[in-house]
């Protein structure tokens, strides 16, 4: 089989490395970068291992702390039902942070068949088709980074200080400072104020830290579904052109078109591999949070409580969000795969040679299944099953309304 030519595209490491702008920035906060990236500085590595291993403590610092206070008797139910949220969050960012280190040569695998295919595209307006396909995989990331920060920063700082809460504790001569999660006090005295703003400090810490690995899962999947669309735009330009071209090279011009469609579809398989836990995580993580976040939200509206109301408004707005990125890009991958099937059909294929027609023919095949990423092989990810997640939710709220 003729190998893909090549056209030379000079400005490759720059395309990579605005490919990866938001990837970068994320996963160097989490320490992982330079797992899935080797070409790191050395500083950069000793500093990838102290944020690590900062990450790390504090998140279990978190989950230690709440979960002594939430099923001990330290706390009351409405502050059990209040800290469940939380608490859940912190456990799925754990579990999302360790598959993100599990998978790393998975992802760095990923991140160099992308490196690749910028370096070998063969025409001047394929990698303009590849940089559109990208711009979108960043609105996406724009778009789940803000409403995650937004939501998840109003929680952990504007909320504890403006929604109602009291000022002295039952004896009516200790003041209670505001937190966004409770239990801290277990270990810290927060009457001393700089005790107390370094709790808060690093409250908004671990706020951040799974804030990033929330949204950096989000963002290399819409990275890698956004590059495997471009791939499959080219072959589709591909199938298009194979009229216009010599007719002494239609063997040729085919061998080229099923080698890019292929490997554009083995990159689509890698991308199920590394994400499918990632993916289960993130949408059992999705069900039980959004089905807490319902119930708060019910619990401040009979508090009458607009701060608290609102800011749970956003953060279920950002998990919603957040679930229809992954099921969007699903769904956006599947269609994408079968369009080339589409497209061969719809060309005048039978004005080509008789052994050129029947090599479409696979191609149409082969797009009759298309790949589709999955949780954990278990959930495919697409528009129907998002809405089964919110569907799900809402079931866990009338069971959790029902108990408690």
């Amino acid at each position: 089989m003729d190998k893909i030519s090549t056209w030379p595209n000079t400005n490759h490491e720059k395309d990579v490395i605005g490919v990866l702008l938001w990837n970068r920035w994320l996963l160097r906060v989490l320490g992982i970068w330079p797992l899935i990236y080797p070409n790191t500085t050395r500083i950069e590595k000793i500093l990838a291992i102290f944020l690590f291993v900062s990450c790390w403590t504090a998140l279990s610092l978190f989950l230690v702390l709440t979960s002594m206070y939430t099923f001990t008797d330290r706390s009351v139910m409405d502050e059990k039902m209040k800290m469940l949220g939380p608490l859940g969050y912190v456990f799925f960012s754990m579990l999302k942070y360790f598959f993100l280190v599990v998978r790393h040569k998975n992802i760095r695998r990923c991140i160099q068949i992308l490196s690749t295919d910028w370096r070998i595209v063969r025409e001047g307006y394929h990698r303009e088709i590849m940089i559109r396909d990208a711009e979108q995989g960043h609105l996406l990331s724009k778009f789940c980074i803000m409403l995650m920060y937004c939501g998840g920063l109003s929680y952990n700082t504007v909320m504890p200080f403006l929604s109602q809460t009291f000022d002295v504790n039952e004896q009516g001569n200790v003041t209670v400072r505001p937190m966004a999660y409770l239990g801290f006090d277990i270990v810290f005295n927060l009457q001393l104020m700089p005790v107390y703003v370094f709790t808060f400090s690093l409250q908004c810490f671990i706020g951040i830290v799974m804030f990033n690995i929330t949204t950096s899962v989000c963002c290399l999947a819409a990275m890698f579904v956004a590059h495997t669309c471009g791939q499959i735009d080219i072959v589709i330009a591909r199938v298009e052109d194979l009229l216009k071209g010599d007719g002494n090279q239609f063997e040729r011009c085919m061998a080229i078109i099923v080698q890019h469609h292929l490997r554009a579809l083995r990159f689509s398989a890698s991308i199920e591999n590394t994400l499918r836990e990632l993916c289960l995580v993130e949408i059992v993580e999705a069900t039980l949070i959004m089905c807490f976040l319902e119930y708060s939200l019910i619990t401040e509206w009979d508090n009458s409580d607009s701060i608290a109301l609102f800011t749970f408004v956003f953060l279920f707005l950002s998990f919603v969000f957040n679930i229809f990125i992954f099921c969007y890009i699903g769904e956006v991958l599947t269609e994408q795969c079968s369009k080339v099937g589409h497209y061969a059909y719809k060309i005048e294929w039978y004005n080509l040679p008789g052994k050129v027609a029947l090599d479409l023919m696979l191609i149409i095949n082969m797009s009759r299944h298309p790949v589709q990423i999955t949780a954990g092989k278990l959930i495919n990810l697409s528009f129907a099953n998002f809405g089964n997640v919110l569907k799900t939710s809402v079931a866990y709220l009338n069971l959790i309304r029902t108990a408690v």
